[in-house]
């Protein structure tokens, strides 16, 4: 009657658990601000969640609106016109490159057409067309380059179309034989050094000193090939025919689609549709070597962060296409993506500010688009603006006061500026409550007043104020600094009650060590829980005493699963912030659950199995209790991970990662002695069983994967056949 008792308590405490566990998945928070603003186009930003490892789109509140249009009409075109391309000059002045119809329009500072270069002329009065141009640049001394594509040329002329330079492929061993010269884009640095691109080159751009002196190639993109394209390209060259030349082109680094330089000289590159192969690294600063100094540029998606990649590229096949880069006088990135007309801002430090505009390819409304072909950025009036190749408008994007809030705020946030923008990121917030950069940059802020203030009570309520914000912010740097200023308070306060905790946990785990490597020595009087909390120092004599005596306890098994799957979960949800990475809105504590029982349930039945067919004296009960009692030292694991995480920063956890080696490798052998002793195996034999279990495994799992969707189908068909039924009557 008694262990019925036990039985029922230890099946309510289960059930009790593990629908607590289950609440988990709705746990989290979102951002709150509505949309207020009436433009014509989507306008947002991403809010990181809890983990940071997962981005949400939304609203925010405009940081660009739409000035002006200039219309077909406004800039005179004609039925042959294809706006490619435009640049702002040093003085206030737009050019816009018609490829199409061979021509260069000046705007001035209003955006007026004041002069149209449809031809330029050398000193012998000689006469240079462009044909389907594509790219137009004007450097500091108003000179204009433009790249003649189908000329295979780059001209350099003055403000009146006088010719000054031709820049035809090079004649140079450093050129490739068959190499294919059109250039697209051209781009000259402070220095007088020009950077031109051909289509399609996967060479990087060619490079010309101010002297005119070809210097070869610069910046390339690397290759990024997996493991598996590897394999397929070398199985493609012992193996090549024209099909598989063609998919070689795959392997190949993706080209330049557009260049910029800023003020000090620095190159910026736009690396177009990456497709699957690569989503990061699409924008790169370049120093004079051609290597990437951008911050942080390699692990990010300038295109969408990956939101457009799977709501939109899955619905359409259309991948997305970075096709020009500007960047504004705080070092910020402006970006077009041609294929869903979108703009995005990023700073320096290469987080999102706001992505703005749309269209995919129909757009019809101020700010939206058809076909976006260029950016470029006004330094003067901070103007933004993009041309449509399809219906040859220029749309003018100004910058609107919260804009100018938000970046003068994360300029001076970047510079370490944190008090001076502390004002301004409290206004950004009483804005729109979905700019996540403030309250990092407001946690920052709290950081440094807390560290300064001379009072200790002031002094802890900003840096707790501090690691509010930070988690809000996503900000881990912030929130590691911070918390450790307080724990660093709160060691000093209590360094003797601390001292006297610890050394009093030491002894207790000596205790239990010492005394648990003693066979005469049982703190515990129960046979069948000794064997449990004495298994790791002594695991081959306790799994042979349970083995020969009968100790097998199913309680104490589903107590160890049940905890093991507890703290499994907390390892996740209740970390600490600064080693948290899921997205409380998307977990699925479910899912941990059926790994957990898939895992053991599975081993247990296909070991069985196989020890059958192999002479192995293992029972099911044997074999279950062998994998729940190996999981104790993955439990212990879990548990010292939840509390150090939740008492540490992250540059004093570097045992953490060594401490879950060590916990599951030390799992992995209990189950391997445990199995060798209930089987009566030798180590080889066991290797062998092993295998032949995971063998067995992977089939179950198959057939269950099979059984699944011959169920989905076939209830999908009694559902037709049901519906067409229905009709008839």
């Amino acid at each position: 009657m008694k262990q019925k008792k036990i039985h029922s308590f230890l099946i309510k405490l289960a059930v009790t658990a593990l629908a607590v566990l289950m609440l988990i998945p709705s746990i989290g928070a979102s951002a709150v601000s509505e949309k207020t603003d009436e433009i014509g186009y989507e306008t947002y930003t991403y809010w990181y969640g809890f983990s940071g490892n997962t981005r949400k789109p939304v609203y925010s509140k405009p940081m660009y609106e739409v000035k002006s249009v200039l219309t077909s009409a406004d800039l005179a075109c004609t039925d042959t016109s294809s706006i490619a391309d435009v640049h702002t000059g040093k003085y206030g002045l737009t050019y816009v490159l018609d490829g199409g119809s061979s021509r260069v329009l000046i705007l001035d500072e209003d955006y007026k057409v004041s002069k149209i270069i449809s031809v330029v002329i050398d000193e012998q009065d000689n006469y240079y067309y462009f044909k389907k141009a594509r790219g137009i640049f004007v450097d500091d001394n108003n000179c204009i380059y433009i790249a003649d594509t189908d000329n295979a040329r780059v001209i350099k002329c003055d403000g009146d179309g006088k010719l000054i330079r031709l820049y035809t492929l090079p004649d140079s061993h450093l050129i490739p034989t068959g190499f294919s010269y059109q250039p697209v884009k051209v781009a000259v640095d402070n220095k007088g050094y020009v950077y031109i691109l051909s289509n399609g080159s996967y060479y990087g751009a060619i490079l010309y000193s101010p002297e005119d002196v070809f210097l070869g190639f610069y910046g390339a993109n690397s290759v990024a090939a997996t493991i598996t394209q590897a394999l397929t390209t070398l199985f493609n060259r012992l193996f090549m025919n024209n099909e598989k030349r063609s998919e070689m082109v795959s392997s190949l680094p993706f080209t330049f689609t557009d260049l910029w330089v800023d003020d000090e000289g620095f190159v910026y590159t736009a690396t177009g549709s990456t497709r699957k192969i690569d989503q990061t690294g699409q924008i790169k600063r370049l120093n004079p070597g051609g290597g990437n100094i951008l911050k942080k540029s390699d692990a990010t998606n300038f295109a969408d962060e990956g939101y457009a990649t799977t709501k939109l590229t899955a619905a359409n096949g259309r991948y997305q296409d970075l096709s020009g880069v500007a960047v504004d006088k705080y070092g910020f990135i402006h970006a077009i993506d041609t294929t869903y007309g979108r703009i995005f801002i990023y700073d320096s430090d290469c987080k999102m500010l706001t992505a703005f505009g749309g269209g995919i390819r129909t757009g019809s409304q101020d700010g939206t688009f058809v076909t976006p072909s260029a950016i470029a950025y006004n330094l003067g009036t901070e103007d933004v603006i993009i041309t449509d190749s399809y219906d040859n408008t220029v749309t003018v994007f100004n910058i609107t006061p919260y804009g100018t809030l938000v970046k003068s705020a994360q300029a001076k946030t970047i510079v370490g500026d944190y008090e001076e923008a502390m004002g301004e990121w409290t206004e950004v917030i009483s804005q729109d409550r979905n700019c996540q950069l403030a309250y990092a940059g407001l946690a920052k802020a709290y950081y440094v007043k807390g560290q300064a203030a001379a009072d200790e009570a002031q002094a802890s309520e900003y840096l707790h104020t501090a690691i509010e914000l930070a988690e809000q912010g996503y900000d881990r740097e912030t929130y590691s600094l911070a918390y450790g200023s307080i724990r660093s308070e709160i060691i000093r306060d209590h360094f003797t009650l601390i001292m006297i905790l610890i050394v009093a946990v030491i002894a207790v785990v000596i205790f239990l060590l010492v005394y648990s490597t003693k066979r005469s020595v049982r703190l515990v009087k129960n046979e069948k829980v000794h064997i449990a909390t004495t298994l790791i120092t002594h695991p081959f004599d306790n799994f042979r005493e349970m083995k020969e005596k009968n100790l097998v306890s199913l309680p104490i098994c589903f107590i160890i699963l049940i905890l093991y799957y507890v703290f499994d979960v907390m390892e996740t949800t209740m970390g600490g912030f600064a080693f948290t990475y899921f997205d409380p809105t998307s977990y699925n504590a479910l899912l941990i659950l059926a790994k957990t029982a898939g895992f053991v349930i599975l081993w247990t039945v296909a070991n069985w199995a196989v020890s059958t067919l192999l002479g192995g004296k293992g029972k099911v009960k044997e074999i279950f209790a062998v994998v729940s009692y190996s999981l104790i030292p993955a439990l212990l694991g879990s548990i010292i991970y939840v509390v150090a995480t939740n008492l540490l920063v992250p540059n004093e956890a570097a045992f953490l990662s060594i401490l879950t080696v060590i916990c599951t490798g030390y799992s992995i052998l209990l189950i391997t002695i445990g199995s060798m002793t209930v089987h009566d195996y030798s180590f080889i034999k066991f290797l062998g069983t092993a295998f032949l279990t995971l063998i067995g495994c992977a089939i179950v799992v198959f057939l269950l994967i099979a059984v699944g969707i011959l169920c989905q189908q076939t209830w999908g068909f009694i559902s037709t056949l049901y519906t067409e039924i229905i009709k008839l009557f």
